[in-house]
């Protein structure tokens, strides 16, 4: 559900942008507070996970249409909400720097609709449905709930931008299609957040955010770092090429109303366009060849930020790799925004 440019009108690019440089600027000053060892490491795996993730288109079965994961709630889930839509910002930097998937005009856009919604707003969903619960039931029920409601809200947000650009004569058409078609990419978005908390919960529950948490815990990181990016390597290397060739909700929907008809060529075409390398007739190893450097490109990114506006790094003193306490400066705090 990546906005291309051309479809918003300028008034509603502008005040998109400010509302996600504002946003973003914020989710920053929060983790620059509250930042540690075990968020700056997750950053990374799941800037990288998110990345490969979205390449994997699947069909929807009951409209000629795809969707794929936003990733979201699961970043909010693992890392806090703030900290989750700043995974979510830096991925559609390089989806749109490199490969014009979502243009730059619109990135505030995106990142409002992407980020913002969909991790911060997710979070709020997510949270008071696992404190009901509790346990790890209530992270699985919460988050799938959560990942649900994400896809609905983005992408009814996107149909109230469309309209502000002079759409409001469709509005109700707009919104009916959205929600349709993306309530049910929303239970594909549900299952694919359940089954990979469920697989977190079951090797290490610790990873997972805790509001109130005062133990930096980035036991193991080394590992954590290996594994996690190996599975996201190998999402894009082997999964990507298999992704549904239909269109995506968003392209589906501007197709059937037209509101992507009109759509003029992008600002910037980005070095790997439409996740093809020039010389690389193959379709399929193109394609596993963009994700796999999109990949290594985003978890270097994620990492490099984490890093970078982590406070007083160089004070930190060398890391235990196993210690539940590494890197964190001993002392008592909440982690991650």
């Amino acid at each position: 559900m990546h906005i291309p440019d051309h479809v918003l009108s300028q008034p509603v690019l502008v005040a998109t942008g400010a509302i996600a440089l504002g946003g973003f600027g914020y989710g920053l000053r929060r983790m620059e507070r509250r930042l540690k060892e075990r968020s700056m490491v997750l950053m990374g795996i799941m800037a990288a996970f998110v990345f490969a993730a979205q390449m994997v288109n699947f069909p929807l079965l009951v409209l000629p249409a795809s969707g794929h994961l936003i990733g979201g709630v699961l970043a909010a889930v693992m890392l806090g909400p703030w900290a989750g839509a700043v995974v979510m910002g830096t991925v559609l930097i390089v989806q749109a720097l490199m490969f014009a998937d979502g243009g730059i005009l619109a990135l505030g856009a995106n990142f409002l609709n992407l980020g913002l919604i969909a991790s911060v707003g997710g979070y709020a969903i997510y949270e008071p449905i696992r404190r009901a619960i509790g346990g790890k039931p209530g992270v699985l029920i919460g988050a799938m709930v959560a990942a649900w409601f994400s896809v609905l809200l983005s992408s009814l947000s996107f149909a109230v931008q469309l309209a502000a650009s002079g759409w409001w004569s469709e509005l109700p058409k707009v919104l009916g299609w959205m929600a349709l078609v993306h309530a049910v990419i929303g239970l594909g978005e549900a299952m694919i957040t359940g089954l990979v908390l469920r697989s977190v919960l079951a090797v290490r529950p610790d990873l997972v955010f805790e509001e109130q948490e005062d133990v930096d815990r980035a036991r193991g990181w080394a590992r954590l770092v290996l594994g996690g990016l190996g599975a996201s390597l190998a999402v894009a290397a082997f999964l990507a090429p298999l992704a549904s060739p239909l269109d995506d909700g968003l392209e589906f929907v501007g197709g059937r109303l037209g509101f992507l008809t009109g759509e003029g060529s992008a600002m910037i075409d980005g070095p790997m366009a439409d996740y093809t390398i020039r010389g690389m007739p193959d379709v399929a190893q193109a394609t596993a060849a963009a994700g796999l450097i999109g990949t290594i490109t985003v978890f270097a990114a994620g990492l490099v930020l984490g890093r970078t506006i982590s406070p007083g790094r160089a004070s930190r003193g060398p890391i235990d790799p196993d210690s539940p306490g590494a890197g964190a400066g001993g002392g008592p705090g909440a982690h991650a925004a």
